[in-house]
This record gives C-alpha cells, structure tokens and sequence, in this order.
C-alpha cells in the first residue's frame, strides 16, 4: 500500500508539479490589532492566461502583491488576460469574530471564492470595464464559506490592460474595516472631493473671465481645470464611460494638454512674452505627438517626458516671479506651481520602486489641479480684497468730492445769488447817479447860475459851489471802483481841483502801487471820500498852506499789511493836545472806526499837519 501511494506520489511529481506547489501554506505577515490578529499575504500560488478562461495549470509562487505591467510585456490594451492567486490561511489564527477581507491594486475585474464558493466581485455584467488599478476593496467573509483548519481564497482576475493581484489582507472585520474607510478616504473620497472643487473653482473663473475679458489667464485657468479633472478621472472612476483603450489614450492626451493650459494660464499670470507663440508651438507639438502615439502605437513616454520638462520650466520661471515678487498673489500661485515637479518625482517613485506600487501610499498628482487652483483662488482674494479697499476708498473720495461739489454749487449758488444782487444794486446805483445829475445836479447848477446872474451874495455862491461839489462826491461814491482806494482818492483830487487852485495851494500827486480793498464798496468808498473832503477842506480853510501832498502806500499796523492813505500841507499847524472847535475830526475819526482803519493826525506849527487814513486789506467782520 505504501509502495502504491509513493508510485502515485511519483506520477503527480512528474506529470503535474504545480499541484504540489499549489498545496502548499501562503507566506504572510501577522499585526496585532485591537480586533484580533491581521495576516497580510506576502506571497502566493498563481497562473496566468490569454483570455478570459482560467488555467488550471502552471501554478508559481510569487510574492504578493503580483502585478504584471502591460508596459512590461507585448500585450495589447483591449486584449483579455486572465489570473488565478491562491492563498491558503488558518482560520483558527485569526480570533472568533466575522472576517473580511482588504485588496487594493487589483486590476481589474475580480471574483473572491473562498473554498470553492464566491462570496464577492467589483462587477456587475462581464462587460463592464472596472478601473481597479487604485480602489482599494473590503468583502466581508461570510462565516458559512469558512471552515475550521485551513481555508483556500482564490482570486480570479480579468483585464484587458495590466493584470494583477494587489495588496491582500485578511482579518477581523472591525480592523479590515477601519483600514479601508482610512485608504478610501485618501485613494478615492479625496482625490473625487478635491478635483469637484477644482471643477467649481473653474466655473467661478469662467465667470469671472465673461465678465472680465481682459484677463485671458482666467479662461485658461477654467480650461485647465476641464482637463485636469478628464486626467484626474482615472483615479476615483470604477467604471470607464467608453473603451478601455480610448480611455486610457485621453487619459495620456489630457496629461500633457492639461499641462500645456496650466502653462498658458501661469504665463499670461506673470505676463510672459510671446505667451500665445509658445503655447501654438506646444499645442502643435501636442497634436504631433498624439498623431504619432495613435497611428505608430508610440510609447507613452513620447507624452510623459515633454511634459515633464514643461513641468520643470514653469517651476523654474515661478521661482524666479517668487524671488521677485514677495507678496500673497504672486507667491501663491508661485508655490502652487513649484510643487508640481515635486509631485511628479514622488509619483513617479510610488509607482517605479523595486516591486512597484501596491497601495501602500496614494498619488499626490491628483491633488496638484486643486493646489493651484486654490493658490489662485487666494490670490484672486487678495486682489479683490485690495478691490474692495480702492472701491472703498474711491467711495469715500467720491463722497468727500460730492461734498465739495455740492458746497460749490452752494457757493456758485449764493454768487449767483449776490450777483443777482450786486447787479440789481448797480442798476439803481445808476438809476440814483443818473436822477441826482440830471435832477439835483441840474437843479444846483441852474441855481448857481442865476445866483451869479442876479450877483447874490458871496457866501450863497459859495454854498452853492459846495453843495455841487458834496454831490458830485456822492455820485463819485456811487461809481463802481471795484476795491481801488488809488483810484477813489485820485477822482476826489480832479474833483477838487478847482478849489484848490482858487485857494492858491499847489497839489501834489504821490501815489504808490497798491493792491484792491476787496469790502470798499459804495457805501465804504462814500466813508473814504468824506474823510479826505473834511482833510482837504481844513487844509483850504484853517492851514494857510501853500502847498498840499495827497498819496498812499502800503503799510503794516499792528502786524496787519493794508494801505496808509494821507494828506499833508505845509501850514501852520495846530497844537494836537488842544480840543478844536467844530466836529470835523471826531466826525472823520467815526468814519474810520466804521471802515475798520486807523485815522492818525499829526502837526507841528513849524512842518504843518499830516492826516493819515490806515484801511487793512482783509477786514475782521
């Protein structure tokens, strides 16, 4: 009986090797978990074939995770390959509570059977096309598949790109569970999150862009994000929409496009020269490359090394707008830009080690899209805050000048006004001048003639003369002199001409430049005029004088710049300490208090008698 078993045993050796090799325990790992122990399988028995029929022949061991690359092999995307692992565990190692089991990098459609009986897949008809590449699985075990002792789980894989068994882990389900809600969290939930909200910020972009056309690096931006997400899709997508060959051929495509837009938009950003001729030249390039990728079946690289070095340029013009521009919005979008090459070198590691990626970790590129776009959200921010603090500002500038406007209408308003009236005042100035000369003007002067006619007495002659003479002063007050005390004073010495020549007293004209009294109007002029009448008048009547000096210039009093106007003779003076008679002076010095001025009289019996009439130029009303 032995010698039957052992020449049986020599039959199986010799005609079917592998089922030895299949009978064998799997290698695996154990950790300790609050749940119980988890094994993790190291390594494992596997066949592979054409097609979608399993072998059941050429069984190996290998190391698991077991991933053949179609880049590694001469097999075309869209042909079917088909592979078996078998794992063999002990039940009784891994605690009393329901199992589950972990796989991630399982590419692509896959059954679980646990001794003979299926207990899960990640398909729903066999001609769904399942991106399993980076999912990571959990299937629960259900107690009724499993049996005390040692227990086989077969994985039977289908893909028609690369093909493999990924990552496997079996243990209590509470444990399993926790590791993958923390791998799909990372692999999938975020990566999905992250490039949605790329794709919304996108759409603000678009938005902003129609409204603001001249910011071209806005659309690029929005198109960049389209394209991102298509090569981003990859990553969280379980099902493709269309042929796996054509996905995978946009999915190569988009990379290198979508860098070509991120380059648009960063270069139009910093205002790069000749952007739009670099960006048709790459464009170009792109469109050869595929061409080439699509008719001669080119290798991926064609795609993956251009774009790297484009990748690597645009870090190195946003370092150098970071080294030259140290603020939020330049800075952002530079340090958005400078972490691109070092996602690429990370992922390109991940996926290229010694026994290649096997889910341990997750891409980082799939999150680059989002970067930037956020880094230009906040950069957009900070130029709309700084917006919204000019608008601010220009608010309040435009408050203050519709402030000041509506006070100059309010001046323009009130001048229209005191035109009005200033022009209604000099119509019956004139009015008044006109009656008075060609009424009481006429009247006196016909009386003064028939009083020389009839020869009446001196003295009413006189009083004639004078009573002309006081209204020829007043029309001369009435005449619009516009603030020019020269040229009132200068009229009132033409006007007096004639008696001072009949009195013998020479006149002497010494009059400065001088600047306009602003308030001397024609009640302030009539003031002036009957001050220097009552001067002129003392001069003819009580200096005995035989020569008479009249000027002005300007002068300073008490601090305050405004004009000395004076009349000054050579008589024989009088003694200032004594009270004269009559209400000549008191009447003039009231006169000066009114206009604001500063009336000064001095005289010496030897010199004679100066009167001095100070007018400020600015009145303090």
């Amino acid at each position: 009986m032995k010698r039957l078993c052992l020449a049986l045993l020599c039959l199986i050796l010799l005609f079917r090797p592998d089922m030895l090799v299949a009978q064998g325990m799997s290698g695996f790992t154990t950790s300790k978990t609050p749940a119980g122990p988890v094994i993790e399988f190291t390594e494992g028995d596997y066949t592979i074939a054409d097609g979608v029929r399993p072998a059941d022949t050429g069984w190996q061991r290998a190391a698991n995770p077991h991933i053949v690359r179609i880049r590694e092999t001469d097999w075309k995307t869209g042909s079917f390959h088909v592979m078996v692992g078998r794992f063999r565990f002990d039940r009784s190692a891994l605690g009393a509570e329901p199992l589950a089991l972990y796989t991630v990098s399982t590419r692509n459609q896959f059954t679980v059977i646990v001794n003979g009986r299926e207990v899960g897949r990640n398909f729903a008809r066999p001609t769904d096309q399942v991106l399993a590449w980076y999912r990571p699985y959990l299937i629960p075990l259900p107690a009724g598949s499993l049996v005390q002792g040692t227990n086989q789980v077969e994985i039977r894989v289908t893909s028609q790109d690369s093909v493999g068994v990924g990552r496997l882990m079996i243990g209590p389900n509470s444990a399993i569970r926790d590791n993958y809600n923390w791998q799909y969290f990372w692999q999938i939930t975020a990566p999905l999150a992250a490039n949605f909200a790329m794709l919304i910020m996108g759409g603000l972009a678009l938005l902003f862009w129609l409204g603001r056309r001249q910011e071209v690096e806005l659309a690029w931006l929005s198109l960049s994000t389209v394209l991102w997400f298509l090569r981003n899709y990859q990553y969280f997508a379980e099902i493709t929409p269309f042929e796996l060959a054509i996905f995978n051929a946009l999915t190569v495509y988009a990379t290198y496009f979508a860098s070509v837009v991120t380059a648009a938009f960063y270069f139009h950003f910093i205002k790069l020269p000749r952007t739009n001729l670099i960006i048709t030249w790459l464009c170009v390039i792109g469109v050869a490359l595929s061409a080439a990728h699509g008719l001669y079946s080119a290798s991926n690289l064609v795609f993956y090394i251009p774009t790297t070095i484009l990748i690597f340029g645009v870090a190195s013009l946003a370092l150098r707008d970071f080294l030259q521009h140290r603020n939020i919005e330049h800075g952002a979008i530079s340090m958005g830009m400078l972490v691109a090459p070092g996602f690429s070198v990370y992922d390109v590691t991940l996926a290229n080690g010694h026994s290649g990626w096997d889910g341990n970790g997750f891409y980082f590129s799939v999150f680059g899209g989002f970067l930037y776009s956020a880094a230009f959200l906040i950069s957009f921010g900070k130029r709309a805050l700084d917006a919204f603090s000019g608008l601010a500002a220009a608010n309040i500038n435009l408050e203050h000048r519709i402030a000041e406007t509506r006070a100059e209408l309010a001046a323009s308003e009130a001048a229209r006004q005191e035109l009005v009236v200033v022009q209604a005042l000099a119509k019956e100035r004139e009015r008044l001048m006109q009656e008075m000369h060609d009424g009481i003007g006429s009247n006196l002067i016909t009386a003064l003639a028939v009083a020389r006619k009839q020869n009446q007495h001196a003295s009413t002659i006189k009083t004639l003369n004078r009573a002309l003479a006081d209204l020829k002063i007043t029309v001369d007050s009435l005449e619009p002199v516009e603030g020019d005390l020269v040229a009132l004073i200068g009229n009132l010495r033409h006007r007096m001409q004639g008696d001072l020549r009949d009195a013998g007293v020479l006149c002497r004209w010494e009059a400065e430049i001088c600047g306009r009294l602003e308030w001397l109007d024609a009640a302030n002029a009539l003031h002036v005029l009957r001050i220097f009448q009552e001067a002129i008048g003392n001069v003819l009547v009580h200096s005995g004088a035989s020569e008479m000096r009249i000027g002005c210039r300007e002068q300073i009093h008490g601090g305050v710049l405004g004009i000395a106007a004076y009349v000054a003779d050579n008589g024989h003076g009088f003694d200032t300490a004594m009270e004269l008679p009559g209400k000549g002076l008191a009447n003039i010095r009231a006169r000066a208090k009114t206009l604001h001025g500063v009336l000064t009289s001095t005289s010496e019996t030897a010199t004679g008698t100066v009167i001095t009439l100070w007018l400020p130029y600015q009145r303090q009303i």
